[in-house]
C-alpha cells in the first residue's frame, strides 16, 4: 500500500518505549483493591491498540494483571492509561480527537446549535408494560420519559453554545497554574474524587480535578462551582464534570485538565488554547452534582448520546 498524506494522517507515531518504567510507576499507584481484571488480550488489542508484544513488555515492567498467556487479565482503566499516554489510537484517543475538533468548531462560530439524543435501553428485561426512565433535566431535576422498551432515542436536549467565554484571571487563575503539574489519568470511581491521591500523585480525572478547583476556590473566597452535564460534540456527546468561575455576571465553564488533555493526545494547539481560556464552546451545564442522566426504577441505565448540528457553523 502506497503511503498517501491520508494514510500519514491516521497512523500512530511508535510508543516511545523507554517511557514504559515511569509510566507504569505512575499506575501502580493506584490501589489495588480498586482494580477490576476483566480486559483479555483480544479486547486488550481492540479497544486499546495494545498487542501481546506490547503486553508482555508492560507485565515484565509491572503492571497489574491475573493469570497468563491468553487467559491474561487487565484492567480497563490502567490499559486505557496506557494507550493514552503511549499515543496509540485507541478508541478512547479518537473520541479525544473528536472532542479537539468540536471544540475549535465551536469557539470559531458565534454561537452553535446542536440536538443530542439520548439512547439507552431497559437495565431490567422482562417486566410488564411500558419502560418509565428517569431523564436528567437542567437543574438537576429528573422528567419520567415513558416509552416502549425497544423504543429509541427515548429524549433529546437541544443546546446553544457560546463559542467565546471571558478569560481566567487575578485570583482563579493563579489557582489554575497551581494545578498545572496534575495530568490526567482515567481513575476508577472509587478514587476519583479522593483529594488526598490527586495532592500526593498529582493524577486526576476531570471530576476530581474539578472537584478539587471548587473546594481550593472556595476555601480562597473566589466565586467557583461545580458543573455536571454534556461535554457536547458531533457525533457523540459524554457526560463530563467542570468547575465554572463567575466573572462579573457570566459562570465561566473552566477544564484546563480537559484542555490539557486534548493538546497532549488530540493535536489542541497549546498557544490558541492555553489553560485559562474556557471550553465552553462543547460544555452544557445540567446541574451542580455528579450524577447520571438516565434511571429506569432507581437502577442507573448507560447511555448513547448521538449528536449533530442544527445549523450550519463555519
Amino acid at each position: 500500500m502506497s503511503g498517501g498524506a491520508g494514510t500519514r494522517s491516521l497512523a500512530a507515531p511508535a510508543p516511545d518505549l523507554d517511557r514504559l518504567p515511569e509510566l507504569v510507576r505512575s499506575i501502580r499507584r493506584v490501589p489495588t483493591q480498586v482494580r477490576r481484571f476483566t480486559v483479555s488480550p483480544r479486547t486488550a488489542r481492540a479497544r486499546h491498540r495494545i498487542g501481546e508484544e506490547l503486553a508482555d513488555l508492560l507485565v515484565a515492567e509491572g503492571l497489574p494483571c491475573v493469570g497468563s498467556g491468553a487467559d491474561r487479565l487487565f484492567d480497563d482503566y490502567d490499559l486505557g492509561n496506557i494507550a493514552l499516554h503511549l499515543g496509540l489510537l485507541s478508541v478512547r484517543r479518537m473520541t479525544m480527537r473528536a472532542w479537539a475538533a468540536g471544540l475549535r468548531r465551536n469557539s470559531a462560530a458565534g454561537a452553535s446549535r446542536l440536538r443530542v439524543q439520548v439512547v439507552t435501553r431497559c437495565p431490567v428485561p422482562g417486566h410488564d408494560g411500558p419502560c418509565s426512565f428517569g431523564l436528567l433535566r437542567p437543574g438537576g431535576g429528573r422528567e419520567v420519559v415513558r416509552v416502549a422498551r425497544e423504543s429509541a432515542p427515548i429524549a433529546s436536549y437541544e443546546v446553544r453554545l457560546p463559542g467565546e467565554w471571558p478569560e481566567l484571571d487575578g485570583a482563579a487563575r493563579c489557582l489554575v497554574d497551581e494545578l498545572a503539574d496534575v495530568d490526567f489519568f482515567l481513575l476508577p470511581e472509587a478514587i476519583r474524587w479522593d483529594a488526598d491521591f490527586l495532592l500526593r500523585t498529582r493524577m486526576a480525572d476531570c471530576g476530581g480535578f474539578a472537584r478539587r478547583l471548587v473546594d481550593e476556590g472556595r476555601r480562597r473566597g473566589i466565586p467557583v462551582r461545580f458543573a455536571f452535564g454534556l461535554l457536547v460534540v458531533k457525533p457523540y456527546s459524554t457526560p463530563h464534570c467542570w468547575a465554572e468561575f463567575r466573572i462579573g455576571d457570566t459562570w465561566v465553564p473552566q477544564d484546563p485538565l480537559l484542555l490539557k488533555a486534548m493538546r497532549s493526545w488530540a493535536g489542541l494547539d497549546a498557544a490558541e488554547w492555553p489553560a485559562h481560556r474556557s471550553p465552553g464552546a462543547v460544555l452544557h451545564r445540567l446541574c451542580g452534582r455528579f450524577t447520571k442522566l438516565v434511571s429506569h426504577r432507581g437502577v442507573w441505565t448507560s447511555t448513547s448520546l448521538p449528536t449533530d448540528y442544527l445549523d450550519e457553523v463555519p
